[in-house]
């Protein structure tokens, strides 16, 4: 069997440029029949690479390239895994590496894994190689005299028996051949069997330049312009090219091939996957069963509970139990109430697990299942085992308590957080690799700009590069950008770093050491290697732990409302029929409510008018890419509900209430069951097919569902019909119960901010303490609401947005230069009793900086004290002077003369935005005719209109003709929007459309997917 011992993949990050899947499609290629995957001390592709091999019929064979101490030096050791136990002992080693500081182990522990692994040596410093031994006598003489490679490999030898090796790398660098002889000959003396290697860090010769700016770039240096590759030779080679090489040395072959049949380590799924819960009996399965009906009768109130509810629970539990889920559903249970138990606000649910019974009598989720027609077996389907999925939401503030609790309570060896990858990406692919050829960055950064990466327009750089003119030109004037363009369309796909997963957690039973690789993250979190992907393939349970600003905010609104109205009440049971809410939702005033504030979605409530939440449901499942084409049928059915029509009558208890028209998964999966007889549990397997678009499975499961429904008495054509309907409905069916859960948040949002607008305001602010643009949107919102924004104060403001005598008050950490430490220093002192004047202020804290002091003054933080901003600047100095040195007699300060628009200005470099007023009102005074403000922009679709607006940032791209055009933000003082500037106009008006620059522009309105505001003419101001 032909293979390769030594391969670095990208997850050697900037040592290599092969990607997991290329290097299977061109072993494929070339007829290779195994590959060893050897990173440096990771094994992030392990399970990637295990598996496409798998798959493409090669043999994988798993491996690392080990950082080892050998008497205080740091040597490298290829590591292979003969069996599964070695697969286990290199996840052991590669985590003790990684946990380690010194980011290695010694040669002492690693012998005792000698059983089940192969040990390869394969670098060698060039100082450590003597001269040539050209005799028997030579070697020996070497021996006896401990020269350091002889002593090495005896050393190596005595530890590792018979699973030692050495390979001879034939990399192309020159004065290696000579080495590789060396080596020969002392392995052949001490009898120690030579396999060969390659070194394979790129698929192509071509790729060798790209390798070395990726080197080049993780060490901060800057190539020659002419630079040339050491060798191009460490590219996957063929079978024929690696026996030429090494034709001089058949044993050499002859033992490479011994050791890749030899290897057989795979990747087995562990039995013990699930920690165990502890119960007061010790039966899981009763504790479990005996908290759900406590729960349900807690839920009913202690009223009667219904036969329905009594079945459905039976049911949910027993299939929990015999697919082994009773500790999960207790572990989540737990650390849930360790939650609200200590005031962390929880999410009503997510997803699928929304439509568990259990769940909600548990206090998982806080959805009634039954009420909502909210399916089981669309979370857990006992005719397709996988593992279960409880995503939970917890406000975003206090997410990392919980996860705390969790390591405390399991061992913080059973738990840990899960990788993920940062790619490179083109912007930075260009930026990294065009620094190290000393390209400026102001250039590079031009260039990268021209390559879209918004979801939407998202382009490669070959893309960019074949379809734009302007960016092709700007390359080819160049030869040293010329010669870059292929690496960096190279590089971009490639893994830059290690990040951590948003909200994964992993759980174990056994230690994780034991169980996959380990890694300490960004934020010393211990992480597991295997990203999210693979994780749960390996038996392990992973949890997600969502942070979600929006709790945030309603926890923040409730104190607010509990300390300034002394009103108490749970935001899970405010009443979902408030009519004002629904007025609220109906006229579209939903900006900050999440789920429903986008301009499209606003949109589509004006025209819905909801009036039960109900209709807020399936407005979050219908405004979506793909649903929103059924919008229109469903407005219509909703409007003229006595002309729907249904295919066939059984179909209207699933369909009335989406007038007609199937918008929930649920909903196909009811179809299938009233209609061709099906299990919930096929039901659901149905609906995985049909939207995962499997064809083989799709052909099956369309006979099954027509027979089905033949069986039951339906027409043929009737069947064959309904089937088509569910195959294209099903392609963009939403999952209920999350649209469900969500529209619980949506709902909770919408009333708060109906019913108490003051401190729903205040809390958004807060929320959006980072982004300027998003504050002024909100105060120019609030303004409409009666709310008053009071300026930063020294003497009242805090680090929130504050409620403060029917207005908000300003944050003072929201305040350029102030930060977290500087507030605290304030407040503290604050406590003691309240700043007088600004003597009294630089005297109780004199230590703050002068950036911080000029901020403050700019931000109107001392506006109290009666004296200009322009006063206060100028004679600031004075004042610490006199204060420092206590003399009695103040000195003569300049009486200052402010200018508004200057101090407009410092308000907005300190503040972000305007607060007192914005410079544009002075500016549109002068126009004598009708301007559009541009938070009504709205009211005037497809209609061409005037609007002032102060340019806040251009942004210009490349169209499909290689043309220039921009997108343009404008703000004026009530709000901000985004512009549209085709290539035509562009070209009139660039000069004109900058940064900084107030313009008069007629503009028309539209609307695709979003709001749209297309320039036609420009004037400057």
């Amino acid at each position: 069997m032909f293979g390769h011992l030594q391969i670095k993949s990208a997850y050697s990050f900037q040592e290599s440029t092969i990607l997991i899947q290329s290097l299977i499609d061109n072993a494929k290629s070339k007829h290779i029949q195994a590959l060893a995957l050897t990173d440096d001390n990771n094994m992030y592709g392990a399970y990637e690479f295990y598996e496409a091999c798998t798959k493409a019929s090669i043999k994988p064979i798993l491996g690392v390239n080990a950082s080892i101490m050998f008497n205080d030096d740091l040597i490298h050791l290829l590591l292979y895994a003969r069996d599964d136990v070695g697969y286990k002992d290199l996840v052991r080693i590669v985590s003790d590496i990684n946990l380690n500081e010194n980011k290695a182990i010694t040669l002492k522990a690693l012998s005792n894994y000698r059983d089940h692994l192969y040990i390869v040596s394969h670098e060698y410093e060039d100082r450590l190689i003597e001269q040539e031994a050209t005799s028997k006598e030579d070697l020996l003489t070497h021996a006896q005299t401990e020269r350091p490679v002889m002593s090495f490999m005896k050393t190596m030898k005595s530890l590792f028996g018979a699973s030692y090796r050495i390979m001879i790398v034939e990399d192309g660098i020159k004065g290696h051949s000579l080495r590789n002889q060396t080596l020969i000959k002392y392995a052949q003396f001490l009898d120690i069997p030579c396999i060969w290697g390659n070194d394979v860090r790129y698929l192509h010769s071509h790729d060798a330049f790209t390798l070395d700016l990726l080197q080049a770039s993780k060490k901060g240096e800057v190539l020659n312009k002419d630079h040339e590759p050491l060798t191009t030779d460490r590219y996957l080679k063929s079978e024929k090219e690696i026996r030429e090489l090494f034709s001089r040395y058949p044993d050499i072959i002859k033992n490479t091939e011994e050791i890749i049949d030899n290897c057989y380590g795979s990747i087995q799924k562990t039995e013990n996957g699930l920690p165990h819960y502890k119960t007061p009996t010790g039966d899981s399965g009763a504790y479990l069963r005996h908290l759900c009906i406590k729960g349900l009768k807690q839920r009913f109130k202690n009223q009667p509970i219904t036969d329905d509810y009594k079945d459905r629970l039976l049911y949910e539990l027993k299939t929990i139990h015999t697919m082994g889920y009773d500790d999960y559903f207790l572990i989540v249970f737990d650390y849930v109430q360790y939650a609200k138990k200590h005031g962390i606000l929880v999410g009503p649910g997510r997803g699928s697990a929304a439509g568990s019974l259990v769940a909600y009598c548990l206090g998982i989720t806080n959805i009634d299942p039954l009420k909502y027609d909210l399916l089981f077996e669309r979370f857990l389907n006992p005719e397709r085992v996988s593992m279960p999925d409880i995503d939970v939401d917890f406000q975003d503030d206090r997410r990392d308590e919980v996860i705390q609790y969790v390591c405390n309570k399991y061992g913080h060896d059973h738990v840990a957080q899960i990788v993920a990858f940062s790619t490179y990406g083109p912007r930075v692919a260009i930026k990294d690799i065009g620094k190290v050829m000393g390209i400026p960055l102001p250039r590079l950064e031009m260039i990268a700009k021209m390559v879209p990466t918004a979801p939407k327009h998202r382009k490669s750089i070959t893309e960019v590069y074949s379809t734009s003119a302007s960016f092709q030109d700007m390359i080819q004037k160049d030869p040293v950008l010329s010669r870059l363009i292929a690496p960096m369309s190279l590089v971009e796909y490639l893994p830059r770093n290690i990040t951590m997963h948003a909200a994964g957690v992993v759980l174990s039973y056994e230690p994780l050491r034991d169980v996959v690789p380990l890694v300490i993250g960004p934020s010393d979190m211990i992480m597991s290697q295997y990203s999210k992907d693979y994780i749960e393939k390996t038996g392990l349970l992973k949890m997600d732990f969502l942070g979600l600003k929006n709790l945030t905010m309603i926890d923040y609104i409730m104190k607010d409302i509990e300390r300034k109205l002394g009103k108490t009440f749970s935001i899970n049971t405010i009443p979902l029929n408030d009519a004002r809410t629904y007025h609220l939702i109906s006229r579209g005033d939903t900006t900050g409510v999440f789920q429903l504030e986008s301009s499209g979605m606003r949109s589509l409530l004006k025209k819905m008018k909801p009036e039960c939440f109900d209709d807020i449901v399936a407005a979050i499942a219908l405004y979506r890419p793909g649903p929103m084409e059924n919008i229109p049928l469903y407005l219509e059915g909703r409007k003229n509900k006595n002309n729907i029509t249904y295919l066939l009558k059984e179909l209207e208890p699933i369909l009335k209430s989406t007038y007609g028209i199937m918008i929930y998964q649920e909903q196909i999966m009811q179809i299938a069951q009233v209609i061709a007889g099906f299990s919930l549990g096929r039901a659901d397997i149905l609906r995985k097919a049909v939207s995962s678009k499997d064809e083989s499975m799709m052909a099956g499961m369309k006979e099954e569902f027509i027979q089905g429904a033949i069986k039951k008495g339906f027409k043929e054509d009737v069947a064959t019909r309904l089937y088509q309907m569910i195959e294209k409905f099903a392609n963009y069916g939403f999952n209920k119960s999350h649209s469900v859960a969500y529209g619980y948040v949506a709902y909770q949002l919408a009333y708060l901010k109906a019913n108490y607008p003051l401190y729903f305001f205040a809390a958004i602010l807060s929320n959006e303490s980072g982004s300027a643009s998003s504050k002024m949107r909100t105060i120019e919102e609030s303004k409409r609401y009666g709310v008053k924004i009071l300026p930063p104060s020294i003497n009242y403001s805090y680090s929130r947005f504050m409620v403060e005598e029917g207005g908000i008050r300003y944050s003072l950490v929201s305040i350029r230069n102030v930060g977290s430490a500087g507030y605290k220093m304030i407040l503290k002192e604050r406590e003691k009793g309240l700043f007088k004047d600004m003597y009294d202020f630089l005297a109780r804290i004199p230590s703050l900086s002068s950036k911080m002091l000029e901020s403050l003054i700019d931000a109107g933080a001392f506006d109290e004290f009666n004296k200009n901003r322009a006063y206060l600047r100028k004679n600031i100095s004075l004042m610490m002077e006199y204060i420092q040195l206590g003399v009695d007699e103040k000195p003569i300060f300049e009486e200052v003369r402010e200018n508004k628009f200057e101090r407009l200005e410092r308000e907005k470099e300190v503040l972000g935005l305007y607060i007192s007023t914005h410079p544009i009102v002075y500016v549109k005074q002068k126009i004598k005719h009708p301007l559009v403000n541009l938070v009504d922009v709205e009211n005037y679709m497809d209609r061409t209109i005037p609007v002032v607006c102060s340019i806040s940032s251009v942004r210009a791209i490349v169209d499909k003709k290689g043309r220039e055009m921009a997108f343009i933000e404008g703000q004026d003082e009530t709000g901000q929007v985004e512009f549209v500037c085709f290539s035509n106009q562009y070209e009139r008006y660039k000069n004109i459309l900058e940064r900084g620059k107030t313009v008069e522009m007629n503009v028309r309105v539209q609307y695709r997917d979003r709001l749209s505001l297309i320039i036609n003419q420009v004037k400057e101001l």
